[in-house]
Protein backbone atom coordinates (compact mmCIF):
# COMPACT_ATOMS: atom_id res chain seq x y z
CA UNK A 1 0.00 0.00 0.00
CA UNK A 2 2.83 2.31 0.49
CA UNK A 3 3.07 3.40 -2.88
CA UNK A 4 0.01 4.19 -3.74
CA UNK A 5 -1.74 7.19 -4.15
CA UNK A 6 -4.01 9.34 -2.06
CA UNK A 7 -6.93 9.17 -4.91
CA UNK A 8 -6.44 5.19 -5.00
CA UNK A 9 -6.66 5.18 -1.03
CA UNK A 10 -9.56 7.43 -0.58
CA UNK A 11 -11.64 5.28 1.79
CA UNK A 12 -10.89 3.85 5.09
CA UNK A 13 -8.55 0.67 3.66
CA UNK A 14 -5.47 3.20 4.16
CA UNK A 15 -5.99 2.47 7.69
CA UNK A 16 -6.17 -1.14 7.27
CA UNK A 17 -4.10 -3.36 9.66
CA UNK A 18 -1.71 -0.10 10.73
CA UNK A 19 -0.93 0.36 14.72
CA UNK A 20 -1.54 4.40 15.57
CA UNK A 21 1.09 6.37 17.93
CA UNK A 22 -0.48 8.35 20.61
CA UNK A 23 2.60 11.26 20.78
CA UNK A 24 1.47 12.19 24.77
CA UNK A 25 3.41 11.81 27.99
CA UNK A 26 0.20 12.87 30.07
CA UNK A 27 -1.87 9.87 29.19
CA UNK A 28 -3.88 11.00 26.51
CA UNK A 29 -3.94 7.34 24.91
CA UNK A 30 -6.70 6.02 27.27
CA UNK A 31 -9.75 8.51 25.57
CA UNK A 32 -7.35 9.01 21.86
CA UNK A 33 -7.20 5.03 21.22
CA UNK A 34 -10.16 3.71 22.01
CA UNK A 35 -12.14 7.08 20.19
CA UNK A 36 -10.32 5.77 17.31
CA UNK A 37 -10.08 2.11 17.22
CA UNK A 38 -13.73 1.88 17.38
CA UNK A 39 -14.37 3.75 14.01
CA UNK A 40 -11.57 2.75 11.92
CA UNK A 41 -9.49 -0.59 10.84
CA UNK A 42 -6.47 -0.44 13.04
CA UNK A 43 -4.56 -2.93 14.12
CA UNK A 44 -3.71 -1.38 17.13
CA UNK A 45 -2.83 1.62 19.29
CA UNK A 46 0.26 2.39 21.19
CA UNK A 47 1.61 5.20 23.25
CA UNK A 48 4.90 7.12 22.09
CA UNK A 49 6.78 7.40 25.32
CA UNK A 50 10.12 8.45 23.69
CA UNK A 51 9.41 12.15 23.81
CA UNK A 52 9.10 15.16 25.31
CA UNK A 53 5.68 17.20 24.52
CA UNK A 54 6.40 19.96 27.36
CA UNK A 55 9.02 21.07 24.74
CA UNK A 56 6.16 22.81 22.70
CA UNK A 57 5.14 24.51 25.30
CA UNK A 58 3.98 23.86 29.47
CA UNK A 59 0.70 25.35 31.13
CA UNK A 60 2.29 26.10 34.26
CA UNK A 61 4.51 28.41 32.20
CA UNK A 62 8.25 26.84 32.53
CA UNK A 63 8.45 26.59 28.30
CA UNK A 64 6.51 29.16 26.48
CA UNK A 65 4.29 27.69 23.43
CA UNK A 66 6.01 29.33 20.19
CA UNK A 67 3.65 28.69 17.79
CA UNK A 68 -0.37 28.58 18.20
CA UNK A 69 -1.93 25.83 19.42
CA UNK A 70 -2.80 24.26 15.70
CA UNK A 71 1.05 24.59 14.69
CA UNK A 72 1.96 23.34 17.63
CA UNK A 73 -0.18 20.28 17.76
CA UNK A 74 1.10 19.19 14.10
CA UNK A 75 4.69 19.69 15.13
CA UNK A 76 3.72 17.34 18.20
CA UNK A 77 2.50 14.90 15.96
CA UNK A 78 5.68 15.32 13.56
CA UNK A 79 8.00 14.38 16.81
CA UNK A 80 6.08 11.46 18.11
CA UNK A 81 6.39 9.93 14.17
CA UNK A 82 10.04 11.13 13.91
CA UNK A 83 10.83 9.25 17.48
CA UNK A 84 9.02 6.09 17.38
CA UNK A 85 9.67 5.69 13.35
CA UNK A 86 5.75 5.10 12.79
CA UNK A 87 3.64 6.59 10.15
CA UNK A 88 0.48 7.17 11.22
CA UNK A 89 1.00 9.44 14.89
CA UNK A 90 -1.87 11.56 16.83
CA UNK A 91 -1.33 13.94 18.69
CA UNK A 92 -3.62 16.97 20.71
CA UNK A 93 -2.89 20.52 22.17
CA UNK A 94 -5.03 22.46 24.27
CA UNK A 95 -5.33 26.33 25.54
CA UNK A 96 -7.90 27.97 27.98
CA UNK A 97 -9.21 31.41 28.18
CA UNK A 98 -12.18 33.38 27.13
CA UNK A 99 -15.20 31.83 24.71
CA UNK A 100 -15.75 34.24 21.89
CA UNK A 101 -19.30 34.75 21.46
CA UNK A 102 -19.04 35.09 25.59
CA UNK A 103 -15.87 36.13 26.72
CA UNK A 104 -16.91 35.79 30.66
CA UNK A 105 -17.26 32.50 30.29
CA UNK A 106 -14.51 29.92 30.27
CA UNK A 107 -13.40 27.50 27.33
CA UNK A 108 -11.36 24.30 26.73
CA UNK A 109 -9.93 24.21 22.76
CA UNK A 110 -8.53 21.09 22.17
CA UNK A 111 -7.08 20.76 18.81
CA UNK A 112 -6.24 16.96 17.52
CA UNK A 113 -3.17 16.32 14.48
CA UNK A 114 -3.52 13.03 12.89
CA UNK A 115 -0.22 12.42 10.48
CA UNK A 116 0.05 9.87 8.34
CA UNK A 117 3.19 9.78 6.28
CA UNK A 118 2.54 7.25 4.28
CA UNK A 119 0.09 9.05 2.24
CA UNK A 120 1.27 12.11 2.95
CA UNK A 121 -1.62 13.77 4.84
CA UNK A 122 -1.65 15.53 7.65
CA UNK A 123 -5.52 16.89 9.32
CA UNK A 124 -6.71 18.38 12.41
CA UNK A 125 -9.73 18.89 13.75
CA UNK A 126 -11.10 21.55 16.36
CA UNK A 127 -13.20 21.31 19.50
CA UNK A 128 -14.48 24.25 21.89
CA UNK A 129 -15.91 22.85 25.32
CA UNK A 130 -17.65 24.84 27.62
CA UNK A 131 -17.07 22.22 30.40
CA UNK A 132 -13.81 23.08 32.44
CA UNK A 133 -12.50 23.12 35.75
CA UNK A 134 -9.42 25.68 34.92
CA UNK A 135 -8.41 28.95 37.05
CA UNK A 136 -5.75 30.31 39.10
CA UNK A 137 -5.17 32.63 42.00
CA UNK A 138 -2.87 34.93 44.47
CA UNK A 139 -3.36 33.37 48.04
CA UNK A 140 -1.62 34.88 51.25
CA UNK A 141 -2.62 31.90 53.34
CA UNK A 142 -3.49 28.46 54.12
CA UNK A 143 -6.94 28.96 54.51
CA UNK A 144 -7.07 30.85 51.06
CA UNK A 145 -5.07 28.05 49.44
CA UNK A 146 -7.21 25.41 50.99
CA UNK A 147 -10.72 27.48 49.98
CA UNK A 148 -9.51 27.66 46.47
CA UNK A 149 -8.69 24.06 46.08
CA UNK A 150 -12.22 23.51 47.42
CA UNK A 151 -13.42 25.44 44.32
CA UNK A 152 -11.60 23.57 42.09
CA UNK A 153 -13.03 20.54 42.97
CA UNK A 154 -9.24 18.74 44.54
CA UNK A 155 -8.18 16.36 44.73
CA UNK A 156 -9.90 14.69 42.03
CA UNK A 157 -8.30 18.20 40.00
CA UNK A 158 -4.33 18.42 40.74
CA UNK A 159 -3.01 21.85 41.42
CA UNK A 160 0.04 23.52 41.14
CA UNK A 161 2.13 25.72 43.11
CA UNK A 162 4.26 28.61 42.18
CA UNK A 163 5.63 32.27 43.56
CA UNK A 164 3.79 34.01 40.90
CA UNK A 165 1.34 33.34 37.89
CA UNK A 166 4.35 34.58 35.57
CA UNK A 167 6.98 31.99 36.42
CA UNK A 168 10.31 32.82 36.08
CA UNK A 169 13.66 31.25 35.56
CA UNK A 170 14.45 29.38 39.11
CA UNK A 171 11.01 29.81 40.59
CA UNK A 172 10.28 26.66 42.09
CA UNK A 173 6.99 25.18 40.41
CA UNK A 174 5.29 22.23 42.40
CA UNK A 175 3.31 20.29 39.93
CA UNK A 176 1.04 17.60 40.51
CA UNK A 177 -0.43 17.89 43.92
CA UNK A 178 -3.31 15.39 44.65
CA UNK A 179 -3.89 15.09 48.58
CA UNK A 180 -4.16 17.86 51.17
CA UNK A 181 -1.15 17.14 53.16
CA UNK A 182 1.24 17.66 50.47
CA UNK A 183 -0.87 20.53 49.64
CA UNK A 184 -0.74 22.05 52.90
CA UNK A 185 2.66 21.28 53.48
CA UNK A 186 3.86 23.00 49.85
CA UNK A 187 1.36 26.06 50.66
CA UNK A 188 3.08 26.67 54.12
CA UNK A 189 7.01 26.59 52.61
CA UNK A 190 6.33 29.17 49.48
CA UNK A 191 4.05 31.05 51.94
CA UNK A 192 7.27 31.07 54.28
CA UNK A 193 10.10 32.04 51.15
CA UNK A 194 6.84 34.60 49.47
CA UNK A 195 4.36 35.66 51.59
CA UNK A 196 2.23 35.23 48.89
CA UNK A 197 2.14 32.35 46.56
CA UNK A 198 0.45 31.57 42.88
CA UNK A 199 -2.64 28.24 43.33
CA UNK A 200 -3.45 26.99 39.40
CA UNK A 201 -4.93 24.26 38.43
CA UNK A 202 -2.97 21.49 37.16
CA UNK A 203 -4.05 21.75 33.22
CA UNK A 204 -1.84 18.14 32.37
CA UNK A 205 -4.52 15.48 30.40
CA UNK A 206 -4.35 13.25 33.65
CA UNK A 207 -4.15 15.73 36.11
CA UNK A 208 -7.77 17.43 34.78
CA UNK A 209 -9.83 14.71 34.68
CA UNK A 210 -12.79 17.36 33.57
CA UNK A 211 -10.06 18.24 30.05
CA UNK A 212 -9.41 14.18 29.76
CA UNK A 213 -13.11 14.22 29.20
CA UNK A 214 -13.14 16.69 26.54
CA UNK A 215 -10.11 15.37 24.43
CA UNK A 216 -12.21 12.02 24.82
CA UNK A 217 -15.11 13.80 23.26
CA UNK A 218 -13.01 15.52 20.68
CA UNK A 219 -11.20 12.38 19.61
CA UNK A 220 -14.82 10.64 19.30
CA UNK A 221 -15.93 13.47 17.14
CA UNK A 222 -13.00 14.06 15.18
CA UNK A 223 -13.02 9.85 14.58
CA UNK A 224 -16.39 10.41 13.60
CA UNK A 225 -15.17 12.72 10.64
CA UNK A 226 -12.50 10.51 9.70
CA UNK A 227 -14.82 7.40 9.22
CA UNK A 228 -17.39 9.66 7.09
CA UNK A 229 -16.43 9.02 3.38
CA UNK A 230 -17.72 11.86 0.74
CA UNK A 231 -20.93 10.20 -1.36
CA UNK A 232 -19.29 11.82 -4.67
CA UNK A 233 -15.50 10.44 -4.64
CA UNK A 234 -15.25 8.10 -1.03
CA UNK A 235 -12.34 10.37 -0.40
CA UNK A 236 -12.35 9.32 3.73
CA UNK A 237 -13.08 12.37 6.43
CA UNK A 238 -15.86 13.82 4.64
CA UNK A 239 -16.01 16.60 7.53
CA UNK A 240 -17.42 19.79 9.09
CA UNK A 241 -15.84 22.91 7.66
CA UNK A 242 -18.03 25.45 8.63
CA UNK A 243 -20.95 26.20 10.85
CA UNK A 244 -23.69 27.87 8.87
CA UNK A 245 -25.89 30.86 11.28
CA UNK A 246 -29.59 31.71 11.01
CA UNK A 247 -30.90 29.07 13.59
CA UNK A 248 -35.40 30.63 13.42
CA UNK A 249 -35.92 32.92 16.64
CA UNK A 250 -38.51 30.59 18.38
CA UNK A 251 -40.87 33.09 19.02
CA UNK A 252 -40.98 35.35 15.76
CA UNK A 253 -39.20 33.41 13.16
CA UNK A 254 -36.40 36.24 12.15
CA UNK A 255 -32.59 34.55 11.44
CA UNK A 256 -30.59 34.26 15.13
CA UNK A 257 -26.87 34.56 14.70
CA UNK A 258 -27.20 30.92 16.53
CA UNK A 259 -26.16 27.77 14.18
CA UNK A 260 -28.49 26.84 12.15
CA UNK A 261 -26.90 23.87 10.37
CA UNK A 262 -23.29 22.77 9.56
CA UNK A 263 -21.36 22.42 6.14
CA UNK A 264 -19.84 19.23 5.73
CA UNK A 265 -16.67 19.72 2.45
CA UNK A 266 -14.77 17.17 0.46
CA UNK A 267 -10.95 18.06 0.40
CA UNK A 268 -10.74 16.00 -2.63
CA UNK A 269 -13.59 16.84 -4.87
CA UNK A 270 -15.02 19.45 -3.55
CA UNK A 271 -18.56 18.13 -2.68
CA UNK A 272 -20.36 19.86 -0.04
CA UNK A 273 -23.35 18.89 1.90
CA UNK A 274 -25.44 20.60 4.75
CA UNK A 275 -26.00 18.36 8.14
CA UNK A 276 -28.42 19.37 10.89
CA UNK A 277 -27.49 20.11 14.50
CA UNK A 278 -26.17 17.02 16.13
CA UNK A 279 -28.80 17.87 18.85
CA UNK A 280 -31.69 18.58 16.25
CA UNK A 281 -32.28 21.72 17.82
CA UNK A 282 -34.69 23.85 15.30
CA UNK A 283 -35.26 27.05 17.24
CA UNK A 284 -33.55 29.80 19.33
CA UNK A 285 -34.63 31.12 22.82
CA UNK A 286 -36.13 34.56 22.26
CA UNK A 287 -33.61 36.21 24.51
CA UNK A 288 -31.25 35.33 21.61
CA UNK A 289 -32.69 37.10 18.80
CA UNK A 290 -31.89 40.54 17.60
CA UNK A 291 -35.60 41.33 16.84
CA UNK A 292 -37.22 40.25 20.19
CA UNK A 293 -34.62 41.46 22.04
CA UNK A 294 -32.45 44.13 20.34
Amino acid sequence: MSGRSDEQVAGLDRFNGRVLGVASMHGKERVIGPALMARLPLAGVVVIHELDTDKFGAFSGEVERGADPRTACLQKARHGAEVSGLDLVIASEGSFGPYPPAPFISCDEEWLALVDLRNATELVHRHVSLNTVFGGEECQSEGEVIAFATRMQFPEHHLVLKPAAAWRSGDRVIKGINDRDTLVRAARMLLAENGTIWVECDLRAMANPTRMRVIGDAAEAFAADLARCCPTCGLFNFAITQALWGLPCGQCGFPTRSTRAHLRECRGCGHRQEAERPDGKRTEDPQYCDLCNP
